[in-house]
């Protein structure tokens, strides 16, 4: 009971971890996983294959749950499940394989009494002989018939049976069978609480850590294959795999790279840095001149985040507005990814959820949004004082005036207003509040004046208050697959037509879905 306490506590710390983002990057989020599954089918017992795969389902559902947007978590669950189930099919088959191989009677006696030509040659040939051309003509020949005077009596089941009969029962005999009898299904029983396959998938689990661990190195050593001299490449924001692609292909080729910046994070600062300090020629432009470098360009080399069932890619954002202009241009556009990054979940699927939004930091500096806020919660006060003048009067918009809770200008004018004056004067005070006081305008069509306006008519729109700006900063993009070229994966070159072949070799289909809301208990629908 402890021991599955532990375990479950290691799974809630995972989970906490990929939930305060923690880890970042697919791949150390895809090696935490397996350690942690590999813990699980460690030390948790379970009777069958079926248990283990009910509870690595489970397991693989909360930690994908906790981070949505890593699509490696569910993508190392689903291989490790098809290891699994790969392991069960193999077992039952083992099982059934003896009973499969086992010879017909018939077979049998014509094995015993050798072939035609052993039968043919047996009464002429009082002598062993050795290995022929004749020999090779006998189908289950017995070694036996060369020589007649050497083979062995045979007993029929009818004598054994008369034999056992005359003797009688033995009580030894029978006391240390049924004392093996019994031992054997005590350790049967011992034995059945745990599934006997368990020893090949933590061994598979390994070699799949072990693939982690070098799949940035086999994807690397292409690069002089698909990189030619004099070639200018193109490339947006900071990718590790795509620096280490062309730093191994800058040591036999001579090329340019140029760098788009990848606005807003600025990345591709750090990245044109580091291809420059590796001796690699790099010119940094801005997200704006990639269509008209593109013309330029041999190549385009990203990398991405996912690749989804009908091979488009989850890409930094941007990559689209690239693949786009690569396209018109006829200009190849190459993905660096790991197959750890192949998920079989489609863009439509409920499960999917492959964007998330960042802060407005990086787009607008938080001083500035925090005077538009000051600003507007200013210009929500005016407009409340403008309601106060035409329908509370005089006396409450002078209070709230001195209260501090509107201008002064505007107290004085709800004042004058009410003593004999028209709202007119209200929104003339308004308005010439509003047009100083906030900075950013109005996104959604609603000015400040407009607004000063309708809350002088009394229709006030509070929510959302007119003049917001949103800033909206999405991380990830995606690249339908007729955008994409190539594929260059850890095992070689891949076009999108051919996901589909890798979605069968290392998942399986029961296992698409780890929610069970969705598909039943089994997850198949």
């Amino acid at each position: 009971m402890s021991e599955k306490k532990e375990i479950d506590d290691i799974v809630e710390e995972c989970c906490t971890v990929f939930r305060r983002r923690q880890i970042e990057g697919s791949l150390p989020c895809a090696k935490k996983t397996l350690d942690v599954l590999r813990l699980i089918v460690t030390n948790k017992k379970h009777s069958t294959a079926a248990a283990l795969i009910d509870e690595l389902r489970n397991v693989g559902y909360k930690m994908q749950t906790a981070r949505p947007v890593e699509l490696a978590i569910g993508n190392m669950v689903r291989r490790v499940l098809h290891i699994i189930r790969e392991e069960a099919k193999q077992e039952e088959f083992d099982d059934v394989k003896p009973t499969l191989s086992q010879p017909s009677l018939q077979e049998t006696t014509r094995n015993q009494s050798g072939g035609l030509l052993s039968q043919a040659l047996k009464g002429r040939l009082q002598m062993p002989r050795g290995p022929s051309l004749s020999n090779l003509l006998d189908a289950g020949i017995d070694p036996a018939s060369f020589n007649p005077s050497l083979a062995p009596i045979q007993e029929s089941p009818a004598d054994r049976l008369d034999v056992v009969t005359e003797r009688g029962p033995d009580p030894e005999v029978d006391s240390q069978a049924g004392g093996l009898s019994r031992s054997a299904a005590r350790q049967n029983k011992k034995t059945s609480q745990n599934w006997k396959g368990k020893h090949e998938v933590i061994e598979s689990i390994n070699e799949l850590i072990d693939e982690l661990d070098h799949i940035q190195g086999s994807i690397t050593t292409q690069g002089v294959e698909h990189i030619h001299a004099n070639e200018v490449i193109l490339t947006m924001g900071m990718s590790d795999t795509t620096l280490l692609f062309l730093k191994e292909a800058a040591k036999k080729r001579e090329f340019q790279v140029v760098v788009a910046e990848g606005a807003p994070r600025f990345d591709g600062h750090l990245m044109a840095r580091r291809l420059a300090d590796a001796g690699i020629q790099t010119t940094l432009i801005a997200d704006s001149a990639v269509y008209a470098m593109m013309a330029r360009a041999n190549k385009v080399l990203v990398g991405a985040h996912a690749v989804l069932a009908n091979g488009g890619v989850v890409a930094p954002v941007g990559l689209h507005m690239v693949a786009l202009s690569a396209r018109r241009h006829s200009i190849p556009f190459v993905v660096l990814v790991g197959l750890h990054k192949l998920s079989p979940l489609f863009p439509t699927d409920p499960d999917l959820l492959y964007n998330e939004f960042k802060g407005p930091g990086d787009v607008i500096d938080f001083d500035v949004v925090g005077d538009a806020f000051v600003q507007q919660q200013q210009l929500h006060n005016a407009a409340m004082a403008a309601t106060d003048c035409s329908g509370l009067g005089a006396a409450a918009a002078a209070a709230a005036a001195a209260a501090g809770m509107i201008p002064a200008s505007v107290g004085g004018c709800a004042i004058s207003g009410a003593s004999g004056g028209s709202p007119a004067g209200a929104v003339t005070a308004l308005d010439s509040v509003s047009s100083t006081s906030f900075v950013l305008g109005g996104l959604n069509g609603t000015s400040p004046p407009s607004m000063a306006a309708a809350a002088a008519g009394g229709a006030l729109r509070g929510d959302p208050l007119p003049g917001n700006v949103h800033v909206p900063t999405p991380l990830f993009d995606y690249v339908p697959p007729h955008l994409i070229s190539l594929f260059i994966t850890d095992m070689g070159g891949r076009t999108p037509s051919y996901v589909y072949r890798l979605l069968t070799e290392y998942y399986s289909r029961d296992d698409y879905f780890l929610s069970r809301e969705v598909f039943g208990k089994d997850g198949v629908r």
